[in-house]
């Protein structure tokens, strides 16, 4: 490049060199995005976005979650949020959150009628992932990661990425946080100490085999206050019944986790799946499952436990310091342990995870949003916790306590938005809660089916079949209303709708798959 050039005077040699050198540094800059790995992104690229932020048009994007909203001061939190945003690269977000119970209905609605929007929560248990990439429904990431989030592209393991792909490119944005996933078992402190619960002796030992283990302190609880339930759900129970589920919990197909053939097989028809059904039917005919209350209700939420309605739940993943979080949510203290032993897979990696619309017009800015909630430490407690003063206050120890205004603000999702690692540590955790969350991802087992991401394309019109099979029964079942003859009536059902063709699709992929290792 530098033999084109005519030099004149010395000062503007000086000066003309400068300005090739300059460039020369500049495309270096760019041509990194042509490297692969998630080590290639180089954090200068950050810092060239950022300058030319006051240059970009200004654009409003859309983004649809689900958590514990509504919160009272959301609005005032969402303006402080977008603030920041407007700043830095000159965009607003039209922030869009759900109930747990509505989020994937909603989304399916959003998604069907071509409704405008940029960013939205998917995962293997909620708006499906794996569903969304092969109605069309999301964008690959690649090149934008790469290009616009190249800081947060480096901090997730190159394996986590690996999981996220579908033929053979990304299409969801890793949230870390605890991916080796086990159940945990949650107890209101006051319940477990009066009635003596030895947590030792159960934990890592509850699955379907076991759950009477658990019948002695439900009864007493029960005895005292039959409004007070055994809580747990279908798919978070499934996480003890040792299988790899492919397609997320309510889709057929998975494999046991210690099958080294990785045969293929239908986890309702499993007897891990019946004896639950069964057990469920036994302990609301005990009247251990407050089951006329709940039926009305989609999925049960963090309100009942606040009103005291919870004996016990067996649900969401066990991780470091989680009994702080639950207290939190439950607004008085709890106790947990795991259900069972920790397993790596790639359901656990996809559990948390932003994807963008295919269709939106600023899949850039939505992306540039996303590497500021997972770089910018104050905007993502700000998001997560509120407004620092208000709704929380930091000690002179650094924990982060309630503010005054706490119960206005204070959604308990923290690892909704981004990376979990950015977290202010609540009073009550250790300080290396982090450090531990990394190790107990690295030692836990890793399934053999780690990295395998299923193709759902050749199959969707079956899977959109048997997930509204799955939609019609998985609530009778899991409150225990639902009989023999019934559950039985759902296999069938499901075979109607196209199983045994989407577990077929599935084991020729993995199939695959596994002759390439």
């Amino acid at each position: 490049m530098l033999k084109g050039l005519k030099l004149g005077k010395t000062s503007i040699v000086a000066c003309s060199v400068l300005l090739v050198l300059s460039m020369l540094i500049t495309a270096c800059g760019s041509n990194s995005t042509q490297e692969t790995g998630s080590q290639a992104a180089k954090p200068a690229e950050t810092d060239k976005v950022a300058e030319s932020s006051s240059e970009l048009p200004e654009v409003k994007l859309t983004w649809y979650f689900p958590g514990n909203f509504p919160q009272p001061d959301q609005d005032l939190v969402f303006e402080e949020v977008n603030k920041i945003l407007k700043s830095k690269i000159n965009a607003t977000v039209d922030f869009k959150p759900f109930s747990f119970g509505d989020y994937d209905q909603k989304m399916q609605v959003v998604i069907a009628s071509g409704e405008p929007y940029d960013i939205a929560f998917t995962a293997s248990w909620i708006n499906n992932y794996t569903q969304n990439v092969s109605k069309g429904a999301l964008l690959p990431l690649d090149d934008l990661l790469i290009k616009y989030a190249p800081k947060s592209y480096a901090a997730v393991p190159e394996s986590f990425w690996e999981a996220t792909k579908v033929k053979g490119k990304i299409y969801g944005f890793v949230n870390q946080q605890i991916s080796a996933r086990t159940p945990s078992m949650r107890f209101p402190k006051d319940l477990a100490d009066k009635y003596k619960l030895d947590l030792s002796s159960i934990n890592g030992k509850i699955n379907v085999d076991t759950l009477n283990l658990l019948e002695p302190y439900l009864t007493s609880v029960h005895n005292d206050d039959p409004t007070k339930a055994f809580i747990t759900s279908f798919n978070e129970f499934g996480d003890t019944f040792n299988l790899d589920y492919i397609s997320g919990f309510n889709i057929p197909g998975a494999v046991d986790f210690d099958d080294e053939t990785l045969k293929v097989i239908n986890q309702f028809e499993t007897p891990q799946a019946k004896k639950f059904a069964a057990v469920m039917r036994d302990w609301n005919a005990k009247g251990l499952m407050n089951s006329k209350e709940r039926i009305s209700q989609k999925k049960d939420e963090w309100v009942d436990a606040k009103a005291g309605k919870w004996a016990m739940n067996i649900g969401g993943a066990y991780k470091p310091g989680g009994n702080i979080g639950d207290t939190a949510q439950a607004g008085y203290p709890m106790v947990d342990a795991p259900a069972g032993s920790a397993h790596l897979t790639t359901s656990g990696i996809t559990a948390t995870m932003q994807g963008i619309n295919r269709n939106s017009k600023n899949p850039e800015r939505a992306m540039m949003v996303l590497e500021l909630l997972n770089t910018d430490k104050d905007l993502y407690n700000l998001l997560n916790f509120g407004m620092k003063d208000k709704h929380f206050k930091i000690d002179a120890d650094g924990f982060m306590i309630p503010g005054e205004n706490q119960k206005a603000y204070n959604p308990q999702v923290p690892w909704m938005f981004a990376t979990n690692f950015l977290a202010n540590i609540e009073k009550g955790m250790p300080k290396t809660i982090w450090e531990d969350t990394k190790k107990m991802n690295e030692a836990a087992e890793p399934s053999k089916l780690l990295g395998f991401t299923f193709n759902a394309e050749p199959v969707k019109s079956e899977i959109a079949k048997v997930s509204a099979v799955y939609d019609e029964y998985f609530r009778a079942i899991e409150l225990g209303v639902s009989s023999e003859e019934k559950y039985n009536e759902f296999l069938s059902k499901m075979k109607t709708a196209g199983s045994e063709k989407i577990i077929a699709e599935m084991q020729t992929q993995v199939d695959a798959w596994k002759a390439t290792k």
